[in-house]
């Protein structure tokens, strides 16, 4: 069963027709994996499914419910929880603040303490830091941050827009390496990333998305072994 399903998706940015049609499959978890050029709509798509903007037309599905006429905190509270581009960690709150912020659609204390303790396993780093400004972070632990909030709130579906922008490989490779162990504890994530290879790598199944149009899709290990999409996103 597909834990979510975008079909004949349009949307639109006054004039500017960002979203031609688009269909996409996120099977139950699964890493998807979304490829593009800078300005293809790959953010567009996400905050779309995030509630964030509107479609003009088209279904969205979470578990085979319809959620894309609901507002962006009924599509958490339902199980979809994004950790945006760019980070946007809270600069003036803790590093605590920011954890308790993700979980703020839920009322389990003991769960949320819990919860918090998890990601401190994963990201000893910011056990180390959890009083401190977020704003203080390195770019790496700003990531964990953001990663770490959007888990806070349990989601069925992790969105992942661009997890490695910005940061130095040997980070990239951990971030990477988390969101596999996300994955495997049975979090379904539909990832951007403009390190195609090392989406590929750790994806299931890939889709390639230009000028807001679904060009090609398939098994990731079929996308990352296809001469044209090496030549367009591995560097050849």
């Amino acid at each position: 069963m597909n834990a979510l399903e975008v079909r004949k998706l349009e949307v639109w940015y006054g004039q500017i027709h960002a979203l031609h049609g688009v269909d996409i499959d996120v099977e139950h978890g699964r890493i998807t994996t979304l490829l593009g050029a800078n300005g293809a709509g790959k953010t567009t798509l996400l905050r779309t499914i995030s509630g964030l903007v509107k479609a003009r037309s088209g279904s969205i599905t979470l578990a085979g419910a319809p959620i894309a006429h609901l507002e962006p905190h009924q599509i958490v509270a339902r199980g979809i929880s994004q950790s945006p581009e760019g980070r946007q960690v809270f600069p003036n709150l803790t590093v605590w603040e920011n954890l308790q912020l993700g979980a703020w659609t839920r009322t389990d204390k003991a769960g949320i303490a819990a919860d918090i303790e998890r990601i401190v396993k994963i990201w000893p780093r910011l056990g180390e830091r959890m009083k401190q400004p977020s704003g203080t972070l390195s770019g790496g632990e700003q990531q964990m941050l953001a990663i770490g909030r959007a888990m806070m709130a349990r989601p069925k579906v992790l969105l992942l827009d661009e997890p490695s922008l910005g940061l130095a490989p040997v980070i990239v490779a951990g971030i990477f390496e988390t969101i596999q162990a996300i994955n495997a504890e049975g979090v379904t994530v539909l990832l951007v990333e403009q390190n195609a290879h090392l989406a590929l790598r750790i994806a299931h199944t890939g889709y390639v998305l230009e000028t807001g149009i679904i060009k090609q899709s398939g098994p990731a290990k079929e996308l990352l072994d296809d001469d044209a999409i090496r030549a367009a996103y591995l560097g050849g």
